[in-house]
């Protein structure tokens, strides 16, 4: 059930409303009464807990408590890949949020080319309900879709590259600075990437990560890795 709802601004502390789909969702799906509790968040940290009053029409009467925010988190991954097809690509957006994805980068490569399965819009909505589904307080973006060779060359990436590549040595932790760190890991197609776009890769820093002796799907592979390496930065800051 979830209990963080995402407005695009939080109220001021006192009477409050709230319009939109959350409002079928908390009275009429979870059927939540007066007194109920909900936390309203705008995505970027700011959050407040609201208890719910009643509705009015297609409005949900709350009162809202003062904001508090939360800091962001201390090691940020970025995702990258060619998006799978269909459902499975719509499955990599809900979990890589859950699992704690910051960024994700939808690419093209020479074997995978997504035309009427890119779905930018359809992809924002599935990382908001994730969010709120496992109570994060600070959306992951999703990148607009461009080509491998434009991403790979873009100077303001994460200094920290990790392709994933069979056979390579296992994640080593995030480059950190004390305790915060940004890493990005990308993700090659179904049929791997070609093999001049791992050498352009490899030329723009991006040093290769194993992900175990299997070979994974994307979908797979691209939560397998980031899992890897926001585990890897947790085991340095509580060592």
């Amino acid at each position: 059930m979830a209990r963080r709802y995402f407005v695009d601004s939080l109220p001021a502390p006192g009477p409050a409303s709230l319009r939109g789909d959350a409002v079928h969702h908390i009275w009429d799906v979870l059927r939540a009464e007066p007194g109920a509790q909900v936390v309203l968040a705008d995505g970027r940290g700011g959050e407040c807990t609201a208890r719910i009053d009643g509705r009015r029409g297609g409005e949900l009467l709350l009162t809202a408590a003062p904001a508090v925010h939360v800091p962001p988190p201390r090691v940020k991954v970025h995702l990258a890949f060619a998006p799978p097809r269909f459902a499975r690509a719509e499955w990599l957006f809900e979990h890589g949020t859950e699992v704690g994805v910051a960024v994700f980068h939808p690419l093209t490569t020479e074997r995978a080319r997504p035309h009427g399965e890119a779905r930018g819009d359809r992809w924002q909505k599935i990382v908001r309900a994730a969010a709120g589904q496992c109570d994060r307080a600070w959306l992951p973006e999703v990148r607009p879709l461009r080509a491998l060779r434009e991403f790979v060359a873009d100077a303001s990436l994460p200094k920290d590259r990790r392709l994933a590549t069979a056979g390579a040595p296992p994640p080593s932790p995030p480059v950190q600075r004390d305790g915060d760190g940004e890493v990005v890991l990308l993700v090659g197609p179904e049929g791997g990437f070609a093999a001049d776009e791992q050498e352009l890769a490899r030329a723009h820093g991006f040093s290769p990560m194993g992900l175990g002796p299997h070979v994974l799907r994307t979908e797979t592979a691209a939560l397998v890795g980031a899992a890897a390496l926001l585990l890897a930065a947790t085991a340095i800051r509580t060592s």
